[in-house]
């Protein structure tokens, strides 16, 4: 496993010990099962992560594909009105649907060791890591009673659990019969984390667009934008120069996006705007 992967896969490990303190030394009335076998879950694939490192690729696979795969039941699950948490964490059918698309795509390319697979991958990870844990980290500030301990866990899982999956996809090799990709040029390099940063950015315009518009004329703004980056994503994936391009134009609407939006926002909602910036 590469240094940088092995790392974060440590760093995912000693969270989930933070957040076994922090969510039950104070009381475990709250928890139920789901609660329980998701910590629990997660503190033996942490463990397994590390101890794979790089001699076991296919333990990396497992243990993202688990990972998503549980995402992808609870989205299946949320779909077919089976409500697994008390809390609502897929309100809105179509972005699951469009996120559980995703996810099995993210599978099946890890699964069958292809290049975009790993790419996907990675960016449904750094999503659910930076998400997670930007999103715990709040809870942790106002849950003071405690009664929003059930969203912190899940918040928690998240992060974790997108920390994982990040540090497995990344640690795989890219298939030696693919040249272009596997190429140490520089601009080669730029792209492959361009494309990466362009399904993680696709993906938070549209929930975004269908679950927080906060500045509510940006909204068709981000479903065009969210577009542009999935063909643009796809293009580049292909190798075609029209992907780069694409991509290029998307990043400076991107760019305009974020400061529209934190412009029109109120201002007591500046907060959230500033979430949507990161991504």
């Amino acid at each position: 496993m590469k240094r940088a992967s092995w790392t974060l896969a440590l760093l995912a490990v000693l969270a989930t010990a933070v957040a076994w303190y922090r969510l039950f030394h104070q009381g475990d009335a709250w928890a139920r099962w789901p609660h329980w076998g998701a910590m629990i879950g997660l503190s033996v694939l942490g463990v397994a992560t590390l101890a794979a490192g790089t001699r076991h690729a296919k333990v990396g696979i497992a243990v993202a594909c688990t990972l998503l795969g549980v995402q992808a039941a609870l989205i299946a699950c949320s779909l077919a009105g089976v409500h697994v948490l008390a809390a609502d964490v897929f309100p809105n059918a179509r972005l699951a649907s469009v996120v559980g698309v995703v996810v099995v795509l993210a599978m099946f390319g890890l699964v069958r060791r292809r290049v975009w697979g790993r790419w996907l991958g990675a960016a449904l990870g750094a999503q659910g890591a930076v998400s997670g844990g930007l999103n715990a980290y709040w809870y942790w500030k106002v849950d003071a009673a405690g009664n929003l301990r059930e969203w912190e866990c899940i918040m928690w899982v998240t992060a974790i659990g997108g920390a994982l999956i990040l540090a497995n996809a990344a640690a795989l090799a890219t298939p030696s019969h693919d040249t272009t990709w596997s190429s140490r040029d520089r601009l080669i390099g730029l792209l492959r984390a361009t494309i990466i940063a362009a399904f993680v950015a696709g993906l938070m315009l549209l929930v975004y667009a269908w679950l927080q518009p906060i500045a509510p004329e940006t909204r068709t703004t981000a479903f065009v934008l969210a577009a542009a980056l999935a063909v643009g994503g796809v293009l580049a994936v292909r190798g075609k120069l029209a992907g780069a391009l694409v991509l290029v134009v998307a990043g400076i609407g991107l760019v305009a996006q974020t400061a529209i939006t934190a412009l029109d926002t109120p201002v007591a909602e500046r907060q959230i705007a500033l979430y949507y910036a990161v991504f």
